[in-house]
């Protein structure tokens, strides 16, 4: 639920403060308890308020995966009073001015109990990241693929530009080694209003929660069973995200977007449109009877692929992009026009854009080891495994590429079984391990990875389904052979393998 106006003056009053020279020098700042504070969208939103100086506690199953990063804004850095292992009441401060709890923990959780018995204001993580936006000038990146690296992309480029910007990422930013910032402590804060760029997921209608002034639409398709039965479920909830822009503000959205008809008689904000690759191709700058923005002259190279955007037919710049893969044109291509809306000049935008460096676990080039490069991706859906392993494909020409792949839900993989058979062509084997079965039940897992593995060998690929990740490691360790390529794919945890399988390769090559 919202929060009281008491609490909200409480809370943000401080925000615009730089150390002891502003307010009240014998006043605390505030203090926030994390329940589930290991989360990727937890940790960015703990790095966020660190930037704003605030004092932060909290807790999580494992707290291995918590990295609150130093401030690297003006922010005097706030003060972390304790992250704890497990949940317990004791964890919880008595000083604690509010209670953000991940959407991972349960409403019985015991920290959340006391909180609510001694009165404590308690929100979701959606809810007060929509009480962040409400405190800025909001930008929204939603879409079925891509968000993290187009968010990422965009609040880079906004950060690189000079705007006063923060940003909530779902994936480490490697350039910066955070997935979360806040400058709006920052002097120059105080003469401009705040950017604050965040992921708006889709899942269980998150994204319904925030009215952003900037957002864009990446693509949409089925997914996320659990909470859409049907694509016609998922296209209602992604047209009422985009009614909830502001009055006066701008989407971005793809020019084949299926809801296009619908948004251009009923969505009050101005839209802008892109054209994907795959149509621009071959059109040139033609492509601008056909969108906003599109891209011309790509040319896919080993280690960047170079492009020009077009902005209603005129050349706005050229990109060197480092990432590889047509999806990440796209997705460059989408945040480079988000940082135009929000006022970012050609130059500034495509040499931002330039200079990405990525985010973890997209593509990211683990290490080569022995011969064996190891490549990580987060791609857990058919459009993101088809286009990862063609990136790799084409940036890897002529070698053995293994993709080793978990499942992540069983309702993803019964319901998209097809769409993942075909997804594996560009892979000269495949290595199934055991569905990573979150918030689900898992009687069914082994038969539904034994029909994905059927389905594999049906659409011509050769396919081997291990017992374990620990199967896995060691399949590499005894298969591996200098020149191929091995990627693993998949949002649970099974990129400590490839981290697991560099650091022995390396520690045994030392110690000879």
């Amino acid at each position: 639920m919202p929060l009281e106006p008491s609490t909200r003056q409480r809370l943000f009053r401080q925000r615009l403060c730089e150390g002891d020279s502003a307010g009240d020098m014998n006043e605390l700042p505030p203090q926030v308890h994390l329940v589930g504070a290991s989360g990727a969208g937890m940790t960015a939103l703990s790095q966020i308020l660190i930037d704003f100086g605030w004092a932060l506690s909290g807790s999580d199953l494992n707290v291995a995966g918590n990295d609150v990063a130093p401030s690297v804004s003006a922010v005097k850095p706030g003060r972390i009073l304790k992250i704890h292992q497990g949940h317990d009441s004791s964890h919880l401060p008595m000083t604690t001015d509010l209670v953000v709890f991940s959407p991972a923990v349960p409403i019985d959780n015991p920290e959340l109990i006391a909180a609510r018995q001694l009165k404590m204001p308690t929100v979701s993580y959606v809810e007060f990241l929509s009480e962040l936006l409400n405190q800025s000038t909001g930008i929204c990146i939603a879409g079925t693929h891509g968000k993290t690296t187009t968010s990422a992309m965009a609040a880079s480029i906004l950060r690189e530009a000079g705007l006063v910007s923060s940003a909530v990422i779902g994936g480490e930013v490697i350039q910066y080694g955070r997935s979360g910032w806040g400058d709006a402590g920052s002097s120059a804060a105080k003469e401009s209003e705040s950017l604050l760029v965040v992921e708006a997921c889709e899942y269980r209608r998150h994204f319904l929660s925030f009215r952003p002034q900037i957002a864009t639409i990446l693509n949409i398709e089925a997914d996320h069973f659990d909470c859409f039965e049907t694509i016609d479920q998922t296209y209602d909830a992604f047209f009422e995200f985009a009614a909830r822009i502001r009055p006066g503000g701008t989407l971005i959205i793809r020019a084949d977007c299926p809801l296009m008809t619908r948004l251009r008689n009923d969505c009050q904000a101005r839209i802008e449109t892109f054209l994907p690759v795959s149509n621009a191709s071959g059109l040139g700058r033609n492509a601008a009877a056909q969108a906003d923005w599109a891209v011309s002259s790509l040319r896919e190279e080993t280690t960047q692929t170079v492009f020009d955007v077009v902005h209603k037919g005129r050349t706005f710049g050229t990109v060197e992009l480092t990432q590889p893969g047509r999806h990440n044109v796209e997705n460059a291509l989408a945040a480079i026009a988000v940082a135009h809306a929000a006022g970012v000049s050609a130059d500034a935008a495509c040499n931002a854009a330039s200079r990405f460096q990525g985010v973890r676990r997209r593509f990211e080039e683990i290490a080569t080891v022995n011969g064996v490069t190891l490549v990580d991706d987060y791609a857990h859906h058919p459009t993101a495994v088809r286009a990862t392993l063609a990136a790799a494909r084409k940036k890897y020409p002529g070698r053995r590429l293994v993709a080793a792949f978990q499942p992540h839900q069983v309702s993803r993989t019964q319901q998209l079984m097809g769409e993942f058979a075909r997804s594996f062509v560009d892979a000269d084997e495949v290595l199934l391990v055991p569905i990573f079965a979150a918030r689900e039940n898992t009687d069914v897992a082994d038969s539904t990875l034994q029909k994905l593995a059927a389905g594999i060998n049906l659409a011509g690929s050769s396919v081997e389904v291990l017992p374990s990740l620990d199967q896995l490691r060691a399949t590499l360790e005894d298969s591996a052979k200098p020149g191929d390529v091995w990627l693993t794919l998949g949002a649970g945890n099974i990129n400590r393998i490839a981290h697991e399988f560099a650091r022995t390769v390396q520690r045994n090559y030392t110690g000879r």
